[in-house]
């Protein structure tokens, strides 16, 4: 039915789709402002003196034409914008790695020290990411917000992924050991992850509503649309019938295509 329909896709969405981030889909605030800046407010019911009226309909069609024009160059005003934020991203990252790779150092340098301490003076992880934490803390916060993750991630939940990192002797970004990609504490943030993979509160109490034109107890069929609603997004459902595939088997006798090589042929060359 299109209820068990609807319940499945939202399981899969929250397995497998990114988590949404409505702060991607507002415009910058600079071309915001440019665009605000633009427009003006005229009266038209103003004073009926013909060279004001006409003065005004001068000023109107010359603000009307200047923005147009900048209309015309806002495309090279987003390609730039776009290069100037990839930048800035690109800026970011590099700085929070290595902060990132030079606090795993110095995890490192500790758990060698404590090795030669007695056990009750082994520190447990969570103060070791206590410890290690505002050393990339700063970086961490400026990358958040750059990428504008930072509403997906609070200070609690960052430190305790580092202590789990920590606990599991996890690498700070990923690297290849042994054939096997080790997980790595950055990956949570460098690359968006489904909405599972964060807290519940990004999940537990939201609320989905099913609409459809037909009843949702009617079985699906091809051609189906529903719709999905939640406080921030929907999802728009199509229902397509998966095409039959019809496999068959033929059997290639081994010996049809076997060939002798001679390399002591008795021809002249």
């Amino acid at each position: 039915s299109i209820q068990r329909a609807a319940l499945a896709i939202i399981e899969n969405y929250y397995r497998d789709f990114s988590v949404h981030n409505p702060a991607l889909l507002t415009a910058s605030k600079s071309r915001a402002a440019k665009h605000l800046a633009g427009l003006k407010v005229y009266n038209v019911d103003g004073p009926e003196n013909n060279a004001a009226t006409g003065l005004a309909h001068s000023q109107s069609r010359a603000m009307i034409a200047a923005a147009a024009r900048r209309r015309d160059t806002s495309h090279n005003e987003l390609y730039y914008e776009e290069a100037e934020h990839e930048r800035r991203v690109r800026k970011r990252k590099a700085r929070l790695v290595v902060a990132v790779e030079e606090a795993f150092t110095h995890i490192k340098r500790m758990q060698e020290e404590e090795q030669k301490k007695a056990p009750g003076d082994v520190m447990d992880p969570r103060e070791a990411a206590q410890a290690i934490f505002p050393s990339m803390a700063r970086s961490l916060q400026k990358y958040l917000r750059t990428t504008r993750q930072q509403h997906c991630h609070s200070m609690e939940s960052i430190q305790q992924h580092l202590a789990f990192c920590i606990t599991n002797n996890m690498t700070p970004k990923v690297t290849k050991c042994s054939d096997q990609w080790r997980l790595a504490f950055l990956e949570s943030y460098l690359t968006p992850g489904p909405t599972l993979q964060y807290g519940r509160e990004r999940w537990l109490a939201r609320q989905w509503t099913l609409v459809s034109e037909v009843s949702v107890t009617s079985g699906l069929k091809e051609g189906a649309i529903f719709l999905l609603k939640c406080i921030d997004f929907s999802l728009v459902v199509t229902a397509k019938r998966i095409p039959y595939i019809q496999l068959s088997e033929e059997f290639i006798d081994p010996k049809s295509h076997k060939f002798v090589l001679r390399l002591q042929s008795e021809t002249s060359v």
